[in-house]
């Protein structure tokens, strides 16, 4: 066996070890995370005197075995997982925005306008769906871009103008549905149903066309970001700026690019909600979607199939949880604390694999 032969066995080896070292990270510590929670949780409920794994029981009947548990979950994780994916790649080049939930708003509310628009809103269905995807795109990317230039012009932190923004989009939200697109004939706050624009139901799935395309994206996101010039790019800044800046890649274009992704997905999740589950925009339509994905997008370390099983997990946790409550006299603050300990235990976690490895 030659030397060049040996070299390239020891190096299919170590790059095999790295990859069940990777993938053991990638799963292990957001499943460790939930399963401490739960285990936390199971104390408090004893103290409460509630039977914790009666509870946890009904929490996986909710889910697996109860009419609607596994759809219900797969439509509840749709919005998770758009605008999941779309933090994911900001925080894959330490970009860290907190402005997905007005980004998600404002496409909510564009494309809504344009559904309900007079002279559109008669349009086919296909046509009225491709364009309102489009519009609430374009909106969030554009809502995402106000962060972008006013970090590039004046040094302006993402951090707190992508939150600050979120404040405006919400009272944007409030305008909108009690004044700009409002329904002339109904008597609460609310804009009219979209009508075609509404996504169909997959047939003997009772899921949305929304959660497909959602699910569609993970592969062809996860190619872009391991074999594009975007991807390298995003990478490199994540790990060293400066870097970036020596190959002639401007940080601040890879942060607007970045942030332009960000609002996108954001925004097409604000329309794949309206027309796969409300129909129309109300005030109650900001629930903080885009604050529950950041969470999304940490469990799921960044990569989108990751996103993709913490987008299921939470929204699985959720619904079960919601049976668990009716069924059993547990609290909700109690369900609050397991929820928040699953982020906990997963940042302490994921800060041991990384002093590890």
């Amino acid at each position: 066996m030659t030397t060049l032969s040996v070299d390239r066995t020891v190096g299919r080896l170590v790059g095999a070890a790295r990859l069940r070292q990777r993938l053991a990270v990638t799963v292990g510590v957001p499943a460790l995370a939930v399963l401490a929670a739960l285990s936390v949780g199971a104390a408090l409920m004893a103290v409460e005197g509630v039977a914790a794994m009666s509870v946890y029981g009904e929490v996986l009947r909710g889910v697996f075995v109860l009419d609607h548990g596994l759809t219900d979950t797969a439509v509840a994780a749709t919005p998770l997982l758009l605008i999941g994916l779309g933090l994911a790649v900001a925080y894959r080049a330490k970009v860290f925005t907190i402005g997905a939930e007005g980004q998600y708003l404002v496409g909510a509310v564009a494309a809504t306008a344009w559904a309900t628009a007079a002279g559109v809103r008669d349009w086919p269905g296909a046509p009225l769906v491709v364009t309102s995807l489009l519009v609430a795109v374009l909106a969030g990317g554009a809502w995402a871009a106000v962060t972008a230039g006013l970090n590039s012009r004046f040094g302006a932190s993402v951090v707190i103008t992508s939150l600050l923004l979120n404040y405006v989009a919400t009272a944007l939200l409030a305008w909108a549905v009690r004044v700009g697109i409002r329904d002339p004939g109904s008597f609460t706050p609310q804009s009219r149903e979209i009508g075609a624009a509404a996504l169909p139901v997959l047939p003997g799935l009772d899921v949305h066309l929304g959660f497909l395309l959602a699910v569609a994206t993970v592969p062809l996101l996860g190619a872009v970001l391991a074999r594009t010039r975007f991807g390298f790019r995003v990478d490199v800044m994540g790990a060293n700026a400066e870097v970036l800046g020596a190959n002639e890649a401007r940080p601040a274009r890879v942060t607007l690019a970045v942030l332009l992704v960000c609002g996108a997905f954001a925004g097409a999740a604000g329309y794949i909600q309206v027309a796969g589950v409300s129909g129309r925009l109300t005030p109650g339509f900001a629930t903080g979607y885009g604050f529950t994905a950041i969470v999304v997008a940490l469990l799921g370390r960044l990569r989108p199939v990751g996103v993709l099983v913490a987008a299921l997990t939470l929204s699985a946790l959720t619904i079960g949880f919601d049976v668990a409550e009716r069924s059993y006299e547990i609290r909700s603050s109690t369900v609050g604390v397991i929820q928040a300990l699953v982020v906990v235990f997963f940042v302490a976690g994921d800060a041991l694999a990384r002093r590890s490895t």
